[in-house]
């Protein structure tokens, strides 16, 4: 599979055009599907808030704050709330995150760092670990039974590759470099030429298509590693 899976929908509200602008380059060339507004009222006019995966909020807006926009948001999505600003006093911070905020950025914002940041909070969203049970969406990985089911149906991969899949899900929304998967399922050191690895995800890719697990993928990251996505399924 080739297609590039979104990492996550993300809804930015911040009305400092150039800094939106450098935001939403930098989240887009890292795979966020993201829409941007600028103020309160555009927020308002969203029918589709409640699909966001987590939300980037100003404080300071033209019409309004962010403190003053976050119940109406609250009240139509459970989704992560990060809260971006100049505001840099304690009281403010304690007020943002009092408000129901799971972080808050202080201003000037390095790109990098936000993208990290975003990613802690989806794992939170996304991933929560009952072992022997993971859980990501509709995936369940059983890693006692070395089985993955989805919607109550378990799907028929072998049990190398659930390893390598439970490693990739372990890490999710990181990239997972080979050495990693070469010591944690081919149990040897990666000698920098052995395929053993890429072999597994190409044939794990062949396996998506044909079961039409299309929401997942596992991407490759040149020079780096493979990175796992999987798409919430309604």
């Amino acid at each position: 599979m080739n297609n590039i899976k979104p990492l996550c929908k993300l809804l930015l509200i911040e009305d400092d055009l150039p800094l939106a602008s450098l935001i939403s380059q930098y989240l887009r060339k890292h795979h966020c599907d993201l829409v941007h507004v600028s103020t309160g009222a555009e927020v308002e006019l969203l029918v589709d808030i409640d699909k966001f995966d987590i939300i980037l909020c100003d404080v300071m807006l033209p019409d309004t704050t962010g403190f003053e926009l976050l119940p109406s948001i609250t009240s139509l999505t459970s989704c992560p709330i990060i809260f971006l600003t100049a505001l840099d006093e304690n009281t403010d911070q304690i007020q943002g995150l009092e408000l129901g905020a799971v972080d808050y950025i202080v201003k000037p914002i390095e790109p990098a760092v936000l993208l990290a940041r975003i990613k802690v909070q989806l794992r939170h969203k996304f991933i929560q670990h009952n072992s022997p049970l993971l859980t990501i969406n509709d995936l369940i990985f059983d890693k006692k039974l070395k089985k993955i089911s989805f919607k109550n149906k378990t799907l028929p991969f072998t049990v190398q590759e659930f390893d390598v899949l439970n490693v990739l899900a372990e890490h999710y929304l990181d990239v997972v470099p080979r050495e990693v998967l070469f010591e944690q399922v081919i149990g040897r050191d990666y000698d920098g030429l052995d395929r053993a690895v890429d072999l597994i995800i190409s044939r794990l890719r062949k396996r998506f298509e044909e079961l039409s697990l299309t929401f997942m993928s596992i991407r490759s990251i040149r020079g780096k590693g493979y990175l796992f996505s999987c798409e919430q399924v309604n």
